[in-house]
């Protein structure tokens, strides 16, 4: 494909709109720091390449011609434009500018990172958001095809090229209904909870759960018993209510629950060792191409999440 070379460049334009603005080639030339004679050459040349004259010369200097008018009009617009162009990717270069694509996990918390970057936007009046929801495998993929700037997922991360700060992490509890043999205890350890039936609902939320479950109760000892259920892991709350079985859900989910199921469920804290079993969320970006503008939102995230 062969590319065309324009057939102005902004000097020329820059020369017509210094001598417009001067009323003569004389005043444009001292305003340019430049010759006469090669201002006036420059405007010559262009006239013959556009086959219209744009300035009328007379005694007292130059005046737009009606073609001329025309021109400038447009000429003003390229070169204010071509201003603009360069500051906003200066400011971008310096993070100051910018839309940044953040891909947000399913099992995320709702809102909460809306919450941490709600007070971004006033700071740094250049940036805004674009969101896009999807799976933790979608979102590193979309990462490295650089469709999104930075993702909010569960940690840790597979693969090299993906780099990660932590941001906060959520105790998984498990709920069951008030009237359960475990309920009043406060606190157990997967051990003691090897005999229950795990509900595991259908979404990406339970597949980590499951995961967690598994990987906890063989490191008991243990074989968990789940059953898969056909709702997504918050509406599998209101069956362990209703039954004797248990659902897993990450602490900051329960706030979502209606009072309705709230009532008639029990939380207990499951004991890990000498700590409690989490999920760890963090920010994710790809190490080589992540935009300076996105760096600094990462940035910021760590400092939120501090606060929290």
């Amino acid at each position: 494909m062969t590319i065309r070379r324009p057939p102005l460049d902004l000097r020329e334009l820059l020369t017509v709109r210094i001598i417009a603005r001067a009323g003569s080639i004389h005043g444009a030339a001292r305003m340019m720091g430049g010759k006469q004679s090669a201002i006036s050459r420059s405007l010559r040349l262009l006239e013959e390449r556009l086959g219209v004259p744009l300035f009328r010369r007379t005694s007292g200097g130059t005046r737009l011609t009606q073609a001329g008018t025309a021109f400038l009009q447009e000429a003003e617009l390229l070169l204010d434009g071509a201003t603009a162009l360069y500051e906003r990717t200066r400011r971008w270069s310096h993070g100051d500018n910018g839309i940044i694509s953040v891909g947000l996990q399913g099992s995320l918390p709702p809102g909460r990172v809306s919450e941490m970057l709600e007070p971004y936007p006033v700071m740094e009046a250049g940036i805004s958001f674009a969101w896009r929801d999807a799976t933790r495998q979608d979102l590193l993929l979309a990462l490295r095809d650089g469709t999104i700037d930075l993702a909010v997922m569960t940690l840790p991360l597979p693969g090299a090229g993906v780099a990660s700060v932590p941001l906060w992490s959520d105790r998984i509890v498990a709920v069951m209904s008030v009237g359960h043999p475990v309920a009043q205890s406060g606190t157990a350890s997967w051990a003691e909870l090897h005999d229950a039936i795990f509900l595991i609902g259908k979404d990406e939320t339970g597949e980590e759960l499951l995961a967690l479950l598994t990987r906890k109760m063989r490191q008991a000892g243990f074989v968990p018993k789940t059953r898969q259920e056909a709702v997504r892991s918050l509406r599998v709350v209101a069956l362990a209510a209703n039954g004797s079985n248990i659902a897993l859900l990450p602490d900051t989910w329960l706030g979502f629950l209606p009072p309705s199921i709230r009532e008639r469920i029990a939380v207990v804290e499951v004991i890990d060792g000498d700590g409690f079993s989490h999920f760890a969320y963090g920010a994710a970006w790809q190490r080589e191409t992540c935009p300076p503008a996105a760096q600094k939102v990462i940035r910021f995230l760590e400092q939120q999440a501090a606060a929290f």
